[in-house]
């Protein structure tokens, strides 16, 4: 019977240890002694009411994807939608005003492509200027013009970009031009 014990410790134990595991994996990982910075903080000024803007690109954005608010992005959850769902929530968005602001959008692919840091995977994104963004796919406004159906996203889990099914759920980030 005590070997049973014995044996049931370890493995909850090895269960725990592994979770544990799981959540210090989950943080974001950078390389700054390696990499040169590609979206220094420094590079947004914030505009309150969260949004900052690029002084590079002259876009504004929303500092929290969509569902989540708060400074430092930590309330709410971050809602995944379709690519038509993603384009009829800016629509809602827009009419309600956020902001200030009834003409944000989803960016294309080159602009949403301006906030990967590459110093930086899980997220691959600032976090001290995006804080709590997840490492996750966000939809752009750009078609795949091989598929009508596909449309182009950004893997904030390692910075990189490819196209899937509109039919997908992704995260959305508002984005306006500064005029």
């Amino acid at each position: 019977m005590t070997n049973l014990k014995n044996i049931s410790a370890v493995f909850v134990c090895s269960i725990l240890c592994s979770l544990a595991a799981l959540k210090v994996s989950a943080e974001q990982i950078c390389q700054t002694e390696k990499i040169q910075p590609t979206a220094p903080a420094s590079r947004f000024e914030s505009l309150g009411n969260g949004v900052v803007q690029d002084t590079q690109t002259g876009l504004q954005w929303a500092v929290c994807v969509e569902g989540l608010s708060g400074d430092q992005c930590e309330q709410g959850e971050a809602v995944k939608l379709n690519w038509a769902k993603a384009l009829l929530h800016i629509a809602d968005v827009n009419k309600r005003g956020f902001a200030g602001h009834k003409d944000w959008r989803l960016a294309n692919i080159r602009e949403l492509n301006t906030l990967v840091e590459l110093q930086c995977a899980s997220p691959s994104i600032n976090s001290e200027v995006f804080p709590a963004t997840p490492a996750g796919h966000v939809w752009t406004s750009s078609p795949y013009h091989f598929y009508t159906h596909y449309s182009w996203f950004v893997d904030f889990a390692n910075g990189s970009y490819t196209y899937d099914e509109r039919i997908q759920p992704k995260l959305v980030r508002l984005v306006r031009s500064a005029n």
